[in-house]
């Protein structure tokens, strides 16, 4: 493909560490990397803290170049606790301090041959919508990393049904009129074709393993123990947004009994978020002595946690269904971590897994078969995470490659 001019527009980017804005830096990157010219307009990293990360000041709009892509940094308002009306908030303050600087480019004739907008926040499709009504040539892709008006519906966090309303016809309206589409996942994809919308195509986008810094290595076990971690006991694994639609208070559920059962087993959550402080105080309140809190860790860091990790938990709850396919798994894989994950029957998450025998399976909120998923991989000895194991690894290699996925992403573009 030739040289591109590329503008994403998204509020989540490097230097976070999780979710949307890891994705976005690394496609903006690769693409530097490989000869394209990427602007990105996006906010002050907040996630998954819920505040700005030291050495930003979230006060005005500020430039920045990282890794070769240039940054545009906008101000907006960041919900200490957030909820889903501080939510739209929050989106729409990005939204209009975003707009200020469309408009710029606009005014200083910036064209670009693609623009790119990962959902959430479903409200920047605008500026998508806006840049190619006033540039012909220019390709809108509308990126779906999240259903995230099915999932606070689903979730309860909008409850008011002319609200609703008014969310799904935006919604509807910047479908209809994008370039193309795409998102993650199989079952997200049918989802979007299942909407009262002009769409018949939707482009699958999955997300990837940045081989160069997950990867499966030798562990320091120094840097284990640093981070308060016990040697002598079997890590069961959690890293990641600490949210509602996690599901982690299964975790408390279950490790007093845990703690009983297989006294070998120490569960780390690993993480920020609005429900931290909730989960560990009730951690404290019921002197439960098997679960350990860190933050997150840098990425090298981050790396030998995955790989010293006896067991993953990949956890969501039933009403997430196939509104996400959880980004963490990418990783576990990457390394052939054993994966215990909790999915329903027919999703792309449970299929994926089913399929590649990589991972064991249980039911969402069925605290009795995961703390049974958990006791046969603590206690187990006929080779099944061997297999599993080597099963992921191999997915990973097959499927999960950065270049690979990135590159076919953009020559669907430009077919």
């Amino acid at each position: 493909m030739t040289a591109k001019k590329i503008l994403l527009i998204s509020y989540n980017y490097a230097p976070e560490l999780t979710g949307i804005g890891k994705y976005n830096a690394e496609l903006c990157e690769y693409l530097a990397s490989v000869g394209h010219q990427v602007t990105v307009i996006t906010a002050y990293p907040y996630y998954p803290n819920w505040q700005v990360l030291e050495g930003y000041q979230n006060r005005w709009y500020q430039k920045e170049c990282l890794n070769e892509v240039e940054l545009i940094r906008c101000p907006f308002y960041i919900p200490k606790h957030p909820t889903g009306l501080k939510r739209i908030l929050q989106d729409s303050s990005f939204y209009i301090s975003s707009l200020v600087v469309v408009l710029w480019q606009i005014i200083c004739d910036k064209r670009y041959d693609i623009v790119i907008t990962p959902s959430p926040s479903f409200l920047c499709g605008f500026h998508g919508l806006f840049l190619t009504s006033w540039r012909r040539l220019t390709k809108f892709v509308y990126h779906i990393q999240d259903l995230q008006i099915d999932a606070a519906i689903d979730l309860q966090m909008i409850k008011q049904a002319w609200l609703q309303q008014i969310l799904i016809g935006i919604e509807r309206y910047i479908l209809n009129h994008a370039t193309r589409v795409s998102t993650i996942s199989t079952g997200m994809q049918q989802k979007i074709l299942a909407k009262k919308t002009k769409l018949t195509d939707v482009l699958l986008f999955p997300n990837w393993v940045d081989n160069t810094r997950i990867f499966k290595t030798l562990v320091d076990t120094s840097i284990i123990a640093g981070l308060g971690i016990p040697l002598d006991k079997k890590l069961f694994f959690y890293s990641g947004a600490i949210g509602e639609k996690q599901g982690l208070e299964m975790i408390l559920n279950i490790a007093p009994s845990m703690a009983h059962r297989s006294p070998e087993v120490v569960f780390v959550i690993s993480g920020t978020g609005p429900y931290r402080e909730k989960l560990q105080q009730a951690v404290i309140d019921a002197a439960i002595p098997n679960i350990l809190f860190i933050d997150l860790q840098p990425i090298p860091i981050f790396n030998q946690l995955l790989n010293h990790a006896y067991g993953h938990l990949v956890i969501q709850k039933e009403s997430a269904g196939d509104l996400l396919l959880p980004s963490k798994l990418t990783n576990i894989l990457a390394v052939g971590g054993l994966s215990i994950v909790t999915a329903v029957k027919g999703t792309t998450l449970y299929d994926v897994i089913d399929a590649h025998q990589m991972g064991i399976l249980v039911p969402p909120e069925n605290a009795a078969a995961f703390e049974a998923a958990i006791v046969a991989c603590a206690n187990g000895s006929d080779g099944m995470a061997e297999s599993l194991s080597k099963n992921a690894a191999a997915y990973a290699a097959q499927y999960l490659d950065k270049a690979r996925i990135i590159d076919g992403f953009m020559a669907q573009i430009a077919s």
